[in-house]
């Protein structure tokens, strides 16, 4: 009941994995390269489907031999991947990190990867780049569609193949408006991982499968000609999206169906006697292609771990390399793992259901059990751990106090608060020091964020749906945090901010929102982020000058209203200094002495937002400067990060909660009139 053997397939295959890996591997030019996954999807779709068409036609359906069948496919090769993955979790993560492996992995052998990362969103999470398990949300997708799929096919093949066919296609069509709708409605996660925004592009290949059956009236039938340039229509619908979509398009949604019909259309007319399928079947593309299962397993945890063992960005070069070293474990894959478990007179139908259900329950203990231990501390000393997992601020978010604002309470319980904390995860990062001194005081204060992403007000993440509702929304919810604060007598208003990245860009004075120090330090982050102001027209821009207005107006008018006191940029750090301390302590047995950067590279990264702070009127702000504690005071000329025996900082930009004390010392001395000294 097998289809033929399509080798142009093969050749789409790598046509698909190949972007995904330079996708992931940082490369520029192929910032579409995750629509490879789409393609993958089509693909599926239309080959399962041609098979169970095959089967019930015969009348020889079997849901065992089917999920037989998808076990032999799908398992083995995710197994061994995952084998591989464990020891080096085990050796390269830091407690949280592998807290979170443990997690995808437990829901990687469950098939539920992907609702797994589609739950684990936000800002304080792990970078996606340094997540192993990260692609197998795609396997996910496709496991939750074929668990239905087929009984859908059985129980509508009584409908006759016309309605069966109208039946899915509504279906699609309902799925590709419902991942429309989750993007404009702000749910770009759920339209990302999940099955029913995803279902669509497997309906998509399904319903290829029924115009392409045995019998059926051929509706592709065209001159030689008219097919070769149908083939190259299809094949630049595919590959143009990989060079021009980035990670800031909404996706999938209808930015995803130029990709599916170019896929279609491939999949329908690219023979091998036309151009595109000459290209396509070509060796290496057919060699790729026939690995591209394993290759597309094991890219990932190579590049997520090279990431992990690196101090600073791994190089260009080193991700060539990379992608070499996959393709040759890829072929090893294929050759020895793969294969064995799929060639007739191999391993039987019990052999092959037991041998999934024991590899598959051996990783969900394991994940179960490092989510349980949580990252499993035990592998540290306490002093090591002190290092490698820093202390972050537990503050996640705030109960609501109503649609518009969020309100956590600190400080000593029953006192009036008289102290607000306004801001970002910056703010979060000194709540925890806040909240204790406060207490000791018998004062208590609160920490309030607004139902916008955004911690300027008039400011909006060109990542959201910002629509005009939602601009009007933002509106509403600033005037409602200004009235709160001055009902709730709060005479005091601390704002802290990650300046330099809610302002990018800036002109040409803040290029990046990522901080580069210059010493092979590049911070993970999201390039594509972009932060827009209002203009005088009502349109939303870029351009400086209107959030440059936005800030001032509102900074001003706390100013008028409280005693502000403003914390200044936090020096970045590049690196991300637990992850150093751990590579000290695997490769030489102790954390560094000394960690630090710049001073020069970090007041010419801060220059532009200090510039804006320092021009914010009012004598009586209190304007406190990290750099004045960190900067050229511990090490000459440097930002100390670590020393002395003590890390300064949580990650790349947020401070420890030893650093935060000092801050929230000075930011209270200040409104109180009075200075503080520093403790070393």
């Amino acid at each position: 009941m097998q289809p033929p053997h399509r080798p142009e397939i093969d050749g789409l295959r790598a046509l698909a994995v190949l972007p995904v890996m330079l996708f992931h591997a940082g490369m520029g030019a192929f910032s579409g390269g995750y629509v490879g996954v789409d393609v993958f999807f089509v693909i599926s779709g239309f080959l399962i489907t041609s098979i169970i068409l095959r089967e019930l036609q015969a009348g020889r359906f079997s849901f065992v031999r089917f999920y037989e069948r998808r076990a032999r496919r799908i398992l083995p090769a995710l197994l061994f991947t995952l084998l591989l993955c464990v020891p080096l979790a085990w050796v390269w993560m830091r407690p949280v990190e592998l807290e979170s492996f443990g997690g995808s992995l437990a829901a990687t052998a469950l098939s539920l990867s992907n609702v797994f990362f589609w739950r684990t969103t936000g800002y304080f999470d792990l970078a996606a780049e340094e997540k192993p398990l990260l692609h197998t949300w795609s396997l996910g997708v496709e496991e939750q569609y074929y668990l239905l799929f087929p009984l859908v096919m059985v129980l509508g093949w009584r409908l006759g193949l016309r309605r069966l066919a109208w039946l899915l296609g509504a279906l699609a069509l309902a799925s590709l408006v419902g991942s429309e709708w989750a993007l404009r409605t702000n749910r770009a996660a759920a339209s990302f991982f999940l099955v029913p925004m995803r279902a669509w592009e497997l309906f998509a290949g399904s319903l290829l499968a029924f115009a392409l059956r045995e019998g059926a009236a051929w509706p592709w039938r065209c001159s030689p000609l008219a097919r070769n340039l149908l083939c190259v229509a299809g094949l630049l619908l595919v590959a143009v999206p990989m060079l021009v979509l980035d990670a800031d398009t909404r996706f999938p949604g209808l930015s995803a169906l130029p990709v599916v019909v170019g896929t279609v259309l491939l999949l329908a007319l690219a023979t091998p006697h036309t151009w595109v399928g000459r290209l396509l079947t070509l060796r290496v593309m057919t060699w790729v292609g026939l690995i591209s299962y394993s290759a597309y397993l094991l890219h990932q945890p190579l590049f997520a771990f090279a990431r992990l063992m690196s101090p600073g960005q791994p190089s260009a070069a080193m991700f060539a390399g990379l992608i070499v070293l996959t393709l040759l474990l890829a072929h090893a894959s294929w050759r020895f793992v793969e294969t064995p478990f799929r060639k007739p007179g191999g391993w039987s139908r019990r052999g092959i259901f037991g041998f999934s259900l024991a590899g598959s329950l051996l990783f969900l203990a394991l994940g179960a059990v490092t989510v349980a231990r949580q990252g499993l501390p035990q592998r540290f000393t306490p002093a090591e751990l002190a290092f490698v997992q820093p202390a972050m601020s537990p503050v996640k978010g705030c109960p609501a106090r109503d649609a518009w604002l969020n309100v956590c309470p600190l400080g000593a319980r029953g006192a009036k608060p008289t102290v607000a904390l306004l801001g970002d995860s910056h703010a979060y990062a000194i709540t925890p020091a806040l909240d204790e001194v406060l207490a000791a005081q018998g004062r208590a204060g609160v920490l309030v964020h607004t139902s916008c992403n955004h911690p300027i007000p008039g400011v909006f993440d060109s990542r959201e749906a910002n629509t005009p509702q939602y601009v009007a929304h933002c509106a509403e919810a600033d005037r409602r945090l200004r009235a709160y604060l001055s009902e709730a007598g709060l005479a005091d208003v601390i704002v802290a901010i990650r300046w330099t990245a809610r302002l990018y860009p800036l002109g040409n004075a803040i290029d990046a929102p990522a901080f580069d120090n210059g010493e092979g330090g590049v911070e993970t982050d999201y390039p594509y982020r972009r932060n827009l102001a209002l203009d005088t027209a009502g349109r939303l821009t870029d351009t400086a000058a209107p959030k440059q207005a936005a800030l001032g107006a509102y900074l001003a008018d706390l100013a008028t209203r409280h005693r502000l006191a403003l914390l200044y940029p936090v020096p970045e750090v590049g690196w991300t200094p637990a992850r150093l301390n751990l590579q000290g302590i695997v490769l030489h047995g102790k954390p560094p002495q000394e960690i630090s950067t710049s001073w020069a590279r970090t007041r010419e990264r801060h220059a532009a937002a200090t510039a804006l702070l320092d021009a914010v009127p009012g004598a009586g702000i209190v304007r406190v400067r990290p750099q004045a504690r960190l900067c050229d005071t511990l090490i000459a000329s440097r930002c100390a990060v670590q020393a002395r025996g003590q890390l300064f900082y949580a990650d790349d930009d947020h401070l420890s909660q030893l650093a935060a004390r000092w801050m929230v010392d000075d930011l209270l001395a200040g409104l109180a009139g009075q200075a503080s000294t520093p403790p070393y």
